[in-house]
């Protein structure tokens, strides 16, 4: 388990590697106290990244919203920190601001919008 999530740690790396060479001027970024996220808008690629101090991530959801655009997700189980996830806007051409991303987890909730 430990290695599935190092090489998904490396592959998230990598890949925000690559679209920060293709799309530098598209990349946004927002921050919260506990969260980064990282959005590209030409492809609707997202990671959010959990940089609080908690040692144990339980009942992640997120919720995604904007003018005609909504998606959730979660994790499947308690995840060990450092969290990342990363996903993809499904419906790229609705991504319109402002757009909010509302991270729920250990009985907390934080939202970041990009306005």
């Amino acid at each position: 388990m430990k290695l599935f999530k190092l090489q998904m740690i490396l592959c998230v790396i990598v890949l925000l590697s690559i679209l920060s060479a293709c799309g530098a001027d598209d990349i946004i970024r927002g921050k919260s106290d506990n969260w980064n996220i990282a959005l590209q808008r030409s492809t609707g690629i997202y990671t959010i990244t959990y940089i609080g101090d908690e040692k144990r991530i339980k009942d992640f959801v997120f919720d995604l919203t904007g003018n005609n655009l909504s998606q959730q997700g979660k994790s499947l189980e308690e995840e060990g920190v450092p969290f990342t996830m990363s996903g993809t806007i499904t419906e790229t051409e609705k991504m319109k601001n402002p757009i909010t991303f509302k991270m729920s987890w250990n009985n907390q909730s934080e939202i970041v919008t990009f306005e």
